[in-house]
């Protein structure tokens, strides 16, 4: 798990293979080889290992949960969803699956099950970042910038590295036309290893879409931090 932190996906999966070869029937190993599998980009090989890990340990929640993240990453929401209900009806204590589960369900617009979700995950894990950086999104998208930037606040707080609410709040800065705060916020984030560029390209074509659809005009200096390099 540590060379997995580590982003040593490789040294990670070869440790859980000689786990697996000490003891095949080791449900945790293949769970965690899934995890170092997902993370370096092979979703099926890591669904196979979760499978495994499922067949060898019916109650075991973790794989389940990993196995919704799997298919939320390869877009089968509603698979993914199954998944984490069957996490939370074996352990209904975890805070993750119902992170999890408020993702999809934020990708499927289906936003008060998301805030039921997040709320969920705060409730059972205080100090857990992400369920308040995703319950910003959800007020972000709804146009309820100042809860949005709440949340993000609180995430800040509990993980001041956290580089996507730091974009995140920049984001919804920019709607407020906040434009020193929505710069600080994009700068921060950027130096904290986030693709600012490539975050605001997943929203909107370009500075000028961004523009046409806000009514809002960038000033310079945020419209050249927000546009790509030239070839």
């Amino acid at each position: 798990r540590a060379y997995r932190i580590e982003g040593n996906y490789d040294r990670a999966i070869k440790d859980c293979n000689t786990a697996i070869k000490l003891d095949p029937d080791l449900p945790e190993a293949y769970n965690n080889r899934g995890n170092a599998y997902k993370d370096k980009g092979e979703i099926n090989r890591a669904i196979e290992d979760y499978n495994k890990a499922i067949e060898l340990k019916p109650d075991f929640a973790a794989p389940y949960n990993n196995r919704a993240n799997a298919y939320k990453d390869k877009g089968e929401y509603d698979r993914a969803i199954n998944e984490y209900n069957i996490a939370i009806e074996l352990d209904p204590t975890h805070s993750y699956p119902y992170n999890g589960r408020g993702i999809v369900y934020c990708l499927k617009r289906e936003y008060d099950r998301a805030i039921e979700d997040y709320n969920k995950a705060i409730e059972l894990k205080p100090d857990f970042a992400a369920p308040y950086n995703n319950r910003g999104n959800v007020y972000k998208d709804k146009g309820e910038y100042d809860r949005a930037i709440k949340d993000y606040n609180k995430a800040i707080d509990l993980d001041p590295n956290y580089a996507h609410a730091y974009n995140n709040r920049g984001k919804v800065r920019l709607h407020l036309q906040e434009w020193d705060k929505a710069k600080s916020d994009l700068i921060t984030a950027k130096n904290t290893g986030m693709n600012i560029v490539a975050s605001f390209h997943n929203a909107y074509q370009s500075v000028a879409d961004f523009e046409q659809k806000t009514s809002i005009q960038l000033p310079e200096d945020i419209t050249e931090m927000l546009t790509p390099p030239q070839a």
